[in-house]
């Protein structure tokens, strides 16, 4: 956020997967002492039992509710957070296209997550913006969506490991991202 702030990166921060919200708490509190000034934040979340997380399902499911409430009790809840919830294959495609994301935060677990999430808001970040990629490094499914999707929309961001999982980019080219390359269900979307 401080990087999107200093280089004058215009847009909001989105989280898609935000588990129990310590992520986008962090990225109000920092938002709310900005110069840049308060940004809106988008969390999208199933807020539900998970298809597909098997013996983990009660450790990661969550609440609107419970993420609300944790954002209470840090003073971070205001007009600023929206919450979007649902599966991001129906939440996602319904973003306001043309909306700047200066900071999308990407945590989905499954290919088809990710590319719900590429397909409907990469566009949308700037030149400059910050895409986050949780699971990246610890999923190959996950990584396996980035390579389809860097090659098909023929894009020359490379990956900056954070950590064992995770991985970011700056997006340094604009691209219009071409639809007809969306490969069919691969996981998450498949059954439902």
């Amino acid at each position: 956020i401080h990087e999107v702030d200093r280089n004058g990166i215009g847009g909001c921060i989105i989280e898609t997967g935000v588990w129990r919200g310590g992520a986008m708490i962090m990225a109000a509190a920092v938002t709310s002492e900005s110069n840049f000034g308060r940004r809106n934040l988008y969390l999208y979340d199933a807020f539900d039992s998970i298809p597909g997380y098997g013996p983990s399902k009660s450790f990661l499911e969550n609440t609107e509710d419970e993420v609300k409430g944790y954002f209470k009790l840090f003073g971070m809840l205001d007009h600023n957070v929206k919450f979007v919830k649902g599966m991001f294959k129906d939440t996602v495609p319904q973003w306001q296209k043309g909306t700047p994301i200066a900071v999308l935060r990407v945590d989905g677990n499954f290919y088809d997550s990710y590319a719900d999430v590429l397909y409907s808001m990469y566009e949308d970040v700037p030149v400059g913006g910050i895409v986050i990629f949780d699971d990246v490094m610890s999923h190959p499914h996950v990584m396996r969506c980035w390579t389809d999707f860097k090659r098909d929309q023929n894009l020359k961001e490379d990956l900056v490991r954070i950590d064992k999982l995770s991985a970011w980019f700056r997006k340094i080219e604009d691209v219009k991202v071409d639809q007809s390359k969306r490969l069919p269900p691969q996981d998450a979307n498949k059954s439902q």
